[in-house]
């Protein structure tokens, strides 16, 4: 951020019998008027290519800040976000946490577990992808090779975060 680095990003995904399991943790150090640790840590479960459960939850300085859970019943989606329960009934096969090993080929929209919201997404060149919100504004842009992220410029109210790949593991 600002051209510094602030945190560090990992994620893994596991493929087995059809269970996709997806865990990601971001770490992020600010130092502005006064210094804050933001942690989110993210797990998703999806079977047989439908997004069954999620959970993320923001701990800043160290404390639980705040907690969405996301669970599939009677084909419908229970969100429970901090004590406040809502309902998706679109049947979710893409999200957030599937951009990172994923590239979106033939996908336009995306569910973002963060805010449990729907964005479009779109192609516009050769493995390179936009994000759009609900108002046609441009949030993200992802960068692509071998179907594996390499580059996101991602728009956050304190400015652009630019999330690098840095190292591929393969288990």
């Amino acid at each position: 951020m600002f051209g510094g680095k602030v945190g560090e990003f990992s994620i893994t995904q596991k493929n087995e019998n059809g269970i996709l399991e997806i865990e990601s943790v971001s770490d992020i150090k600010v130092k502005l008027l006064f210094s804050y640790r933001i942690q989110y840590v993210q797990n998703a479960i999806y079977n047989r290519g439908i997004l069954e459960s999620s959970q993320i939850k923001t701990f800043k300085n160290g404390k639980l800040n705040s907690d969405t859970r996301l669970k599939l019943q009677s084909g419908s989606y229970l969100i429970i976000s901090d004590g406040d329960t809502t309902t998706v009934n679109d049947s979710i096969t893409y999200s957030g946490s599937l951009i990172y090993f994923n590239e979106p080929k033939e996908i336009n929209r995306i569910f973002k577990e963060r805010n449990a919201e729907i964005e479009y997404i779109s192609q516009i060149n050769e493995h390179e992808y936009i994000i759009k919100d609900k108002k046609g504004r441009k949030t993200n842009k992802y960068f692509y090779k071998d179907g594996i992220l390499h580059f996101a410029e991602m728009r956050h109210f304190m400015g652009t975060v630019e999330l690098k790949l840095i190292s591929k593991q393969c288990r």
